[in-house]
């Protein structure tokens, strides 16, 4: 279409001769074209932005801005197959805040939801910048150690432990709330089970990081467990 409204005037300057009525109607038509095509390039700019910041926002947990829980098991799952490939261990912690509900009833939800943020934040601080944690709801958390035999996961899990342990939250709250969590640990050999379908890995995976969590948790709250197989699958917080 907008080659036959342009044709006429391409044809003035070759031959010389033109259609006064064509040329006319030509000119504003072309203009509108224009303007048309030009519009709907700036709708497709903004649709595509849209799509990137529900994309973004699909990401995040939107309260505390760590990975979403889809997003963080996404990861461990693409974890698996690199693993596989490159023969490399990786380790999977999950944290829980001890005695939580204690926050909430104390000092409000408001509260309890300012102290999630800054349990992300200190982490974050505490962890590489290789590792990556996701919130799976309430105040549990699951945090990917890419690359990590089981020696260097218990340093990071201790450290973690220790600096949450050590920091004061900052929120609105009257008085300074510090809180500790209990740590569960577990390490993905890619030499074991290698042709086990990976969604089944990534469940057992998680699984065991959960066992291990809860078995700090009755083990006195405060520390680090390792999964390990003698430890019982009732789970008694």
């Amino acid at each position: 279409m907008i080659s036959r409204r342009i044709n006429p005037i391409v044809h003035v300057f070759e031959s010389g001769q033109y259609d006064l009525l064509d040329a006319l109607l030509s000119l504003p038509i072309s203009g509108f074209l224009l303007l048309g095509v030009l519009g709907l390039k700036r709708l497709l700019l903004k649709t595509n932005e849209a799509l990137l910041a529900l994309e973004t926002f699909s990401q995040l947990d939107p309260l505390t801005n760590s990975l979403s829980r889809t997003e963080i098991l996404y990861r461990i799952t693409e974890e698996i197959d690199r693993s596989r490939r490159n023969k490399h261990s990786f380790a999977l912690l999950e944290i829980d805040i001890d005695h939580f509900k204690n926050v909430n009833d104390q000092y409000g939800h408001h509260v309890g939801d300012e102290v999630l943020t800054g349990l992300v934040r200190l982490s974050k601080e505490a962890l590489r910048s290789i590792d990556m944690i996701g919130r799976i709801g309430g105040e549990e958390f699951l945090i990917l150690l890419p690359e990590t035999e089981a020696k260097g996961a218990a340093q990071i899990a201790e450290r973690l432990r220790e600096y949450i342990a050590n920091a004061i939250n900052d929120t609105s709250a009257p008085t300074p709330i510090k809180i500790t969590i209990s740590v569960g640990v577990t390490i993905f050999n890619p030499n074991e089970n290698p042709r086990i379908e990976r969604g089944i890995a990534l469940n057992e995976l998680i699984q065991k990081a959960d066992l291990a969590m809860y078995q700090a948790k009755n083990g006195g709250r405060n520390r680090v467990a390792f999964w390990s197989a003698s430890i019982p699958t009732l789970k008694k917080a």
